[in-house]
């Protein structure tokens, strides 16, 4: 497969922004995903679409442009419904079962790009894609959920009025075999730091799925440890949420730019301690939560310094190669391949210019030396 840069070196008007990438692993091919968009706007994410691209190395990728955009108002596809995701479409994730390909993504209107839902789209070839009109995963589901802890789902954030609902990450239960959908929302909270993790479940990956009381945000950790502090919980929104069971428990991921971080929490861990690349890190026993700190400060080490903005891990096979092929090791440490976007500059790493090393005492991420690694 020929080497295609889908990443431009420089922003300039005359380049696009690409940003936020996900990976799905076929066989011997990788799918990267990533989003789109356009330079002559205010705000640059205002217009957005989701782009694909192909690997047989992980190294290489081969450009196939656009694999999903925004359904114009004035469309002659649109349905009663389908203006909920005629503005933009945003981060997601995609997935493989029983033959069949399943993207989850997030959209907003082009009157409203500021009121977020979650679509689904399936394909028999990963190539033409199929859309419902009805978002999969709407705010107007929230109205049927019970909070045990008194934290639920606020709608539109009290900061600047946005309806975060979006970046949905998949998750099947090891325990149930259940289909967990997790998403960033703003939850029930007395002030502006209302960023939660917003969870769905359903029997079956394409739904329907039905919604959970939250599993991380404002409010819960402090329910449960009888504090008052509201500077416990300093996020006003998370991005690119993902979980990952290891070593017995659901570890969360996600990302924020410290512009959105409470400072007063900022004053406690030490504002040197944080920046825009920090990848925070929560824990929980239970696939539903509540998901609390791993430490004081609840960070990756490492991730401060990539450059990176919506840090995920994606595993790669471990290859030995010898006289019966490619060998599997065992091992307790595993590695993984760190995906991201340079916030600076909105190009893509997708090179393998990062690991996370996940050992059963700690998990950081180093930067990789090979020469042979092709920066995109």
């Amino acid at each position: 497969m020929a080497a295609s840069s889908i990443s431009p070196q420089t922003f300039s008007p005359q380049t696009s922004p690409r940003w936020d990438p996900w990976v799905l692993k076929d066989g011997d091919t990788y799918h990267l995903f990533y989003l789109g968009g356009r330079t002559d706007q205010d705000p640059w994410w205002k217009t957005s679409w989701i782009c694909g691209a192909r690997s047989d190395d992980f190294r290489h990728w081969q450009h196939i442009g656009r694999v999903l955009e925004p359904v114009p108002s004035n469309s002659d596809r649109e349905g009663p419904h389908r203006g909920w995701e005629s503005g933009r479409l945003f981060a997601g994730s995609t997935y493989k079962a029983e033959g069949r390909y399943y993207l989850f993504y997030s959209a907003a209107s082009e009157a409203d790009i500021a009121q977020e839902a979650i679509g689904l789209a399936t394909s028999a070839d990963g190539v033409q894609w199929q859309r419902s009109e009805q978002p999969l995963l709407s705010f107007a589901q929230a109205a049927n959920v019970q909070a045990p802890l008194g934290v639920s789902y606020a709608g539109r954030c009290q900061w600047s009025n946005h309806l975060h609902w979006r970046d949905p990450y998949v998750v099947q239960s090891v325990e149930t075999q259940k289909y967990y959908l997790f998403f960033c929302a703003s939850l029930t909270h007395i002030n502006r730091y209302q960023g939660g993790l917003g969870v769905a479940v359903a029997n079956r990956l394409e739904g329907p799925y039905r919604l959970l009381p939250p599993a991380a945000g404002p409010g819960i950790q402090q329910k449960l440890t009888r504090e008052t502090d509201d500077s416990l919980w300093p996020f006003y929104h998370l991005e690119r949420p993902q979980v990952i069971f290891c070593q017995g428990r659901y570890h969360l991921f996600f990302s924020c730019f410290k512009d959105f971080v409470d400072p007063a929490w900022l004053a406690q861990v030490g504002p040197q301690n944080v920046g825009d690349s920090t990848l925070y890190w929560y824990v929980a026993d239970d696939i539903t939560g509540p998901f609390t700190p791993i430490a004081d400060l609840p960070v990756v080490p490492g991730s401060q310094e990539t450059g990176l903005y919506g840090t995920s891990f994606f595993k790669l096979p471990s290859k030995a190669v010898g006289s019966k092929g490619t060998v599997f090791k065992p091992s307790d440490a595993v590695e993984m391949t760190v995906l991201g976007w340079y916030h600076q500059n909105y190009r893509l790493a997708i090179a393998q210019e990062f690991s996370a090393i996940w050992t059963p005492e700690s998990l950081r991420i180093v930067a990789n030396r090979d020469s042979d690694r092709n920066t995109e």
